[in-house]
Parts: C-alpha cells; structure tokens; sequence
C-alpha cells in the first residue's frame, strides 16, 4: 500500500474507501491473454490504484511496468467499471470499492536490465 492510501487507512480505519484505479489488458501475439498470480492465489489484470498527481494514463505505465516488466507504445480506453460490485472487503477488514479504468495496452515489449 502506497504511503498515501496508508495515511487515509491509519485516520479512517477499516471504512469504505473509494480508489480511482487503472487495469491493463495486454495480448501477446498469439492472442493470449497476460494475468497475474496476486498473492492469495488468484489471478488478474496488472492492475492497481492511482495515486496523488497521476494522469490514469501515468499510473497505467507505472503499474505494467511494476506488475510484468513490459512497457508498452499505447493505449486505449476500453470503459470505465464501478459500484457495489466493486466492493471488496480485505482479510484484515479493510474496504474498498474501485472505480476501474480499464485499458487496452499495445506494443507492449519487456523492459531488460544488465540483470537480465
């Protein structure tokens, strides 16, 4: 958790808080489609919330990046998805509920270091 949704969770506690985020879908050329293992299990789309001072379109390159590794060329609205069923109650009692701005992200290609 970024320390700025960390300070609105030490004053608000476990309220219901609403979270602008970004989420990517990105195929790879043969059409398949990139999801990620999430901690407890589960997949998704690289995904996460945007923070103080970001277009939607920088978080969008920052959570990829973060996420997978890829950077990408461009990207296109595909809509924009909220409400209740958005909600989602953590396993320590924190709540959210998304309002997601999902993209369609092409010429996406792996960001390599001298690591690699």
């Amino acid at each position: 958790m970024s320390p700025y949704y960390q300070n609105i969770r030490d004053q608000v506690g476990q309220t219901l808080l609403l979270m602008p985020s970004v989420a990517a879908v990105i195929h790879d050329s043969s059409g398949a489609l990139l999801l990620q293992k999430k901690p407890d299990g589960s997949w998704s789309l690289p995904a996460g919330a945007i923070e103080p001072g970001e277009s939607p379109e920088v978080a969008l390159s920052r959570e990829v990046l973060e996420e997978t590794g890829f950077t990408f060329k461009s990207a296109h609205i595909l809509g924009v998805f909220g409400g209740h069923e958005y909600r989602h109650t953590y396993p320590n009692g924190d709540q959210v509920e998304y309002t997601v701005m999902l993209y369609q992200c092409d010429g996406t290609q792996r960001v390599t270091t001298d690591l690699d």
